[in-house]
């Protein structure tokens, strides 16, 4: 799984957040304060301009004081008998197409099979309930204005804010229902889909025997399904785990013999698709082919930096450090699970991967284990459990065996090496691609996590839509309410473009800023290539971060529906953490409330009587 950053604490994150939020609500204030006193005082004067923003503040500030949570329900149910009425739940059928026909476009025999149906399922769950709370959420309010409805509500005792927030309210209600609805189908399309069983015949079974003839187990090859089969290796009692391939494996057990002596055999479900990890991960670093500390590895010419790459059949390494690494966390040793990527500058043969080694090593004392063997090979997770006692090199080259945690872990802090043994062969990894399994989650719940994400998106889209609309009409809002979702999906893009800018670390993101960007694609130059330092390059680069700044401080503004996404930790097979879905429950409220706030002031300022 892709982690470009690491998760913070949320004890960590929500105090620089809070304080951001509060610089950028300060700052638009301001703005839209300035704004709307430019406008009346173009009409009314500067003083009597100033004198009518003063008392709309003050009105707007002494209405949502006022809020009454019985009138905001009562309001709320409007809106959700407004959403029947308008037939909202033909989405349903809508999504019950979705999955009847799913199956013609989807390839059970995937490489991955989990990521493509949860991907799936989890995409079209999250399109369809933010479009349909858009679309209500936007076309409600102008529509009760223009047939002025609205004015049956205004007459009675109820505030500006209590009609903007129940609306809010009902909308979020009907797209909770939704979602609880295609969220449960979703799972249930899901299990039934990955699941699947292989048979193992007799006459596809062969003996093994010792070194002294005498038979010790069994290994064969299961049937074909789903586009794959399975070698299965039976100990002596008849039990046995088969090889792991497209990410999950089976058991296979001795059922009994027929009667005419052949045995029978029997393979379970599939384990490892519909997981929850929980990784514990490190620090890396690299070596360079020398056996020099370095920054980063290897560039193989990549426009994606996110893994960096080690030369094979030299020094080079990339080191991960971990730490809380405890006998009690890990009884039976150290469960590794690693994703190396390949670049081959010859092909070979593709299918035997590409050899490497794993080392354990103290960070105080150096004392490091034998070297592991490893095969790499693309688009799989492989897995190695570091024993609790192991082999380690002495400084004459003996090997002495020791114990894992008393002699190669120093303070809970432990290293683990990756070499390529192969000359003129890369292995490429990032700091997320090793890590030790520290434990298992419920596929369930993890599930129901993702969801809650999609519920956040959802909340966003239905403030964001009822907040248009109090000041736009219908369409006009959905154009706008899209517009700013489009927009806030280049957030991280910007905020990324805007570092690498300022500190001329062009690894962050490739190819410049905007006037640099032109000149690349006037000029045909790669975005992989440096610019040489000409007086004039240097001046683009000035420019481009002038332009920049007002980018990335408007860009911060506009919610990312993309960042609140977890669907790559289900389809991965990796828990989500906690402290992400707060982080993400924090960013989800503020938007509500700024959204809500806005719509307040917009829809008192507007002349619902007129």
């Amino acid at each position: 799984m892709v982690l470009e950053q690491e998760i913070p604490r949320f004890a960590s994150w929500i105090g620089p957040a809070v304080l951001q939020y509060l610089t950028a609500a300060a700052v638009a204030t301001v703005v839209a304060a300035m704004l709307t006193w430019l406008a009346q005082a173009i009409g009314n004067g500067p003083l009597a301009g100033g004198d009518r923003v003063y008392r709309g503040v003050l009105a707007g500030l002494a209405d949502i004081l006022a809020t009454s949570p019985r009138r905001v329900w009562a309001l709320a149910r409007l809106a959700i008998q407004e959403s029947l009425r308008r037939n909202v739940l033909v989405v349903l059928a809508m999504f019950a197409l979705i999955l009847l026909f799913a199956g013609w476009f989807l390839d059970p025999a995937s490489v991955d099979p989990r990521r493509l149906y949860v991907g799936f399922i989890l995409a079209a769950t999250n399109l369809l309930v933010c479009l349909v709370t858009l679309v209500l959420a936007v076309f409600s309010l102008p529509a009760d204005i223009k047939s002025r409805a609205i004015q049956t509500v205004t007459t009675k005792p109820v505030h500006t804010g209590e009609i903007v927030l129940g609306r809010i309210l009902g909308f979020a209600t009907v797209g909770t229902c939704l979602l609880a609805i295609m969220g449960l189908a979703g799972w249930a399309f899901v299990v039934r889909s990955v699941s699947h069983g292989h048979v193992l015949e007799a006459a596809d079974v062969f003996d093994v025997t010792n070194g002294e003839g005498a038979v010790s187990g069994a290994e064969g090859r299961t049937s074909l399904d789903r586009g794959r089969r399975h070698r299965v290796e039976l100990d002596g009692r008849g039990g046995g785990v088969a090889e792991t391939a497209h990410g999950h494996r089976h058991r296979g057990t001795v059922t009994g013999t027929t009667a005419a002596g052949e045995r029978t055999y029997a393979v379970g479900a599939p384990l490892g698709l519909l997981e929850a990890r929980r990784p514990l991960r490190g620090k890396l670093r690299f070596l360079d082919r020398e056996g020099r500390p370095s920054i980063k590895g290897i560039s193989v010419g990549a426009e994606w930096s996110y893994r960096q790459y080690i030369e094979g059949g030299s020094a080079a390494a990339a080191i991960w450090t971990f730490e809380g690494v405890s006998p009690e966390r890990f009884p039976e040793g150290l469960p590794l699970e690693m994703i190396v990527r390949v670049f081959r500058t010859y092909q070979g043969n593709i299918e035997d991967g590409i050899h490497g080694t794993i080392q354990v090593r103290n960070p105080t004392s150096s004392l490091r284990s034998e070297s592991l063997p490893i095969v790499a090979r693309e688009h799989s997770i492989d897995s190695l459990l570091i024993p609790r006692r192991i082999n380690t090199v002495m400084a004459d080259g003996s090997l002495r065996e020791v114990d894992l945690f008393a002699d190669l872990a120093s303070d809970g802090r432990i290293e683990v090496w990756l070499q390529c043994l192969e000359p003129a062969q890369y292995y490429g990894v990032a700091q997320a691609d090793f890590y030790l399994r520290a434990g298992d989650g419920s596929f369930a719940v993890n599930y129901a996590k993702s969801c809650l994400g999609i519920w956040y998106s959802m909340l966003i889209c239905t403030a964001l839509g009822v907040m248009f609309s109090t000041f736009l009409s219908g369409p006009v809002a959905l154009v706008a309410a899209i517009a700013t979702l489009l927009v806030g999906q280049f957030r991280d893009f910007i905020a990324r473009l805007f570092t690498s800018q300022v500190t001329g670390d062009s690894s962050i993101v490739p190819g410049g800023g905007p006037i640099e960007s032109l000149y690349r694609i006037v000029t045909q130059t790669s975005i992989t290539l440096e610019l040489d330092p000409t007086p004039a390059v240097q001046v683009m680069k000035v420019l481009d971060t002038v332009l920049l700044a007002p980018m990335r401080l408007a860009a911060s503004i506009f919610p990312s529906l993309a960042s609140l996404g977890t669907s790559d930790f289900v389809a991965g097979g990796f828990d989500i953490p906690g402290d992400l879905l707060a982080a993400h429950g924090a960013e989800a409220a503020g938007y509500a409330l700024a959204c809500f706030i806005a719509g307040v002031f917009c829809l008192k300022a507007r002349e619902l009587a007129s």
